[in-house]
């Protein structure tokens, strides 16, 4: 690890790194102005107050640990790129977070929170009404070297969800262990979908946002596939780009959510 006053940087040409820098701000644009981005959520149905959603013509029901769709006659949704009528697996036993359902002018999606089920809906017609996302300058200097080593057991910390009562016990792989002006941080980064998630706050947060609203995706290092699965992979670089941190809708205003 470097103890100088100046990150550790990896070496690449100023003109590549501005441009891998602008795909991945291009890519995160696509996604926030997709049919099911964040800005397109605008309700939340729970189950255990409704069977039915408006602009999904069928009955939602609890079934053995999951939730099912009974689609209305001449009815389909497309799933995973394939339409399906009738009977619908919307979330399978032991998930909690559920297939994206897509309808003519909604994607419906079932989500869990404090172990009741519920049916988010995005909106399609407020799809690509983002116009832009403010940005931290890309800056080589802020692309960190950091070393990930995994925890010897298994380890969880209970993370407060901002729409949520109480803590949710969230999986914890390892450490993140880098160093930026002179100091040296080691961080939890949480397991989320198979990359690591480092949660954080900085000095502005609290001026405009709500905390801690900062997120960073770490790629994980792995180990070749075994099995069908790649491990992390202990000892090696994990890369910290500071500068692609994001903020969720959440953390910018209220949501009834």
């Amino acid at each position: 690890m470097n103890s100088s006053s100046e990150p550790t940087v990896r070496s690449e040409e100023p003109e590549g790194f501005v441009a891998k820098w602008q795909a991945w701000h291009n890519r995160r644009l696509v996604a926030l102005g997709a049919p099911a981005g964040p800005p397109s959520l605008v309700a939340t149905y729970w189950l255990a107050e409704t069977s039915e959603v408006p602009g999904v013509p069928g009955i939602w029901s609890e079934r053995e640990g999951g939730v099912e769709l009974v689609l209305a006659p001449g009815i389909t949704a497309l799933v995973d790129g394939v339409r399906i009528s009738g009977r619908v697996v919307a979330l399978a036993r032991g998930d909690l977070v559920g297939r994206l359902l897509d309808f003519a002018s909604v994607t419906v999606q079932v989500t869990t929170r404090e172990g009741q089920r519920g049916v988010r809906v995005f909106d399609h017609g407020r799809a690509d009404r983002l116009q832009g996302v403010g940005t931290m300058p890309p800056d080589p200097r802020f692309v960190l070297e950091g070393l990930y080593e995994p925890l010897a057991e298994r380890a969880s910390v209970n993370y407060s969800y901002a729409l949520e009562s109480s803590p949710r016990e969230v999986e914890v792989p390892g450490l993140v262990r880098f160093s930026l002006g002179g100091k040296e941080y080691a961080v939890n980064p949480l397991l989320d979908e198979g990359s690591l998630l480092l949660v954080f706050a900085d000095r502005t947060t609290g001026n405009r946002t709500r905390p801690p609203s900062r997120f960073l995706v770490v790629a994980p290092p792995t180990q070749s596939p075994r099995h069908g699965q790649a491990r992390l992979q202990p000892g090696v670089s994990a890369s910290v780009r500071l500068f692609r941190r994001i903020q969720l809708p959440l953390a910018a205003e209220p949501s009834p959510l």
